[in-house]
């Protein structure tokens, strides 16, 4: 798989833009490596559980069937202790990701593989390096007082805007290895937080609809609903259920599916 594949064009515009920073890049790279990787690598062996081929292994082989499909190369594995349903991933040297326990028992394993490849997702585009090379131009900026703060604002409100397409190229990498109706699945039990779905299976996307009807109805109602999302750092879940579903309509994704699956 090729990121150029599932990548969102307002996420790929933004990333074009990012890697001309070529000098921050590597710094931030460096940094990275040397700093938080270590860090927070020390954090999970001494806090998380390890998914490894003998400890969990239903777990571990339909990560690396992910990983493979993906075609990334493996990141360390792991499951911290959380009610809340979520997964992150970190790294740009040493990778790793990171999937709440709930995860693991409220899903089944092609579910929990949809969680995986998103976070793989965000591995093949290389977000997490772009996202910190963001926080620390924003922190360097306020730190000096180059940026003011009616300036940091602006910049602030971009970021979360990348940040939000990004997800949605996460999503379609999901969407791309397990197929856009366990995806929609996984992200019903997501939202609510059951271990079991009964009824219309793509239920959000119907929101989704209804909220992009009820947002465009009129000039007042598209400005409301900006500023209320403009502070998100991901999409609202019925958002990402119905792009997913636009996006199985394309010709870009049934071209993309009918190679990937050969």
């Amino acid at each position: 798989m090729k990121a150029s594949q599932i990548m969102h064009p307002a996420d790929a515009k933004a990333l074009q833009v990012l890697k001309q920073a070529r000098g921050f890049n590597t710094l931030v790279k460096y940094f990275m490596e040397k700093g938080d990787e270590r860090i927070m690598r020390g954090e999970n062996l001494g806090t998380m559980l390890r998914v490894t081929p003998d400890n969990l292994p239903k777990v571990y082989t339909a990560f690396r069937e992910v990983v493979n499909r993906v075609g990334i190369d493996e990141p360390e594995l792991y499951i911290y202790n959380d009610p809340v349903m979520n997964a992150y991933t970190y790294g740009d040297t040493h990778i790793f990701v990171a999937l709440s326990s709930s995860l693991v028992e409220r899903l089944t394993l092609p579910e929990l593989q949809s969680i995986m490849a998103h976070e793989c997702g965000h591995i093949l585009c290389r977000h997490t390096l772009y996202k910190t090379l963001l926080y620390i131009i924003e922190d360097m900026g306020k730190a000096a007082q180059v940026i003011t703060e009616s300036l940091a604002f602006p910049a602030y409100c971009a970021l979360q805007y990348w940040s939000r397409m990004s997800e949605y190229s996460a999503d379609r990498c999901a969407a791309a290895v397990v197929g856009e109706q366990v995806f929609q699945s996984a992200f019903l039990k997501l939202t609510s937080g059951l271990s079991e779905i009964q009824g219309n299976p793509y239920q959000l996307v119907e929101q989704g609809k209804k909220y992009n009807e009820m947002k465009n109805a009129s000039f007042f109602d598209r400005v409301q609903q900006a500023c209320r999302e403009m502070f998100y750092s991901h999409p609202q879940n019925c958002q990402r259920a119905y792009e997913i579903d636009r996006w199985k309509s394309s010709a870009n994704y049934r071209n993309f599916t009918k190679d990937f699956e050969k």
